[in-house]
């Protein structure tokens, strides 16, 4: 019965290959919501395959040194209680899609900032300093909801285009 295994396999073809922030055998030095942002931003069908197959849970430590901030605060954007969290990247296991999805969001509206400030670490201070706009909140904290996201997106789209806020 083993020797159907690999013939099942093959006839179903090559395995598709895995992005990185996906693969649980990634090189530990990388850091995965950078891939997320290289990769998954750039090809919404990759993004999606992704979100539904679930984020390595290590993107929340990722994230959290990308952007300079706490793993809780990135915690709170994905919506998972600290103790959920830290099962799943101690199992190295992978985020349900709808805690993938709100890192995902994440990557997109830094990839937007980034556009709009056409800098990778003023986008960033941007995201991460409270603003009157936002009810002296930092835009990071709206991007747990998909209505808080619009509002970040039409700020950012305001500031593209040099209007006034």
């Amino acid at each position: 019965m083993a020797s159907k295994i690999p013939a099942k396999r093959a006839a179903l073809g090559p395995r598709p290959s895995v992005p990185p922030a996906l693969d649980p055998a990634r090189d530990p030095a990388r850091n995965g919501f950078s891939d997320i942002l290289r990769d998954l931003t750039a090809d919404r069908n990759l993004a999606i395959d992704a979100i539904r197959a679930g984020f390595a849970a290590s993107l929340l430590k990722d994230a959290a040194l990308y952007f300079n901030v706490s793993t809780q605060r990135i915690r709170a954007i994905a919506r998972l209680p600290e103790t959920t969290a830290h099962t799943l990247i101690k199992r190295g296991a992978k985020l349900d899609a709808a805690a993938s999805k709100r890192i995902w969001r994440l990557a997109d509206l830094m990839t937007m900032a980034r556009e709009v400030f056409e800098d990778e670490e003023s986008a960033k201070i941007w995201l991460r300093t409270p603003n009157l706009v936002f009810q002296d909140v930092a835009p990071i904290e709206y991007l747990d909801t998909e209505p808080g996201a619009m509002a970040v997106r039409q700020v950012l789209n305001t500031i593209a285009i040099g209007g006034a806020l």
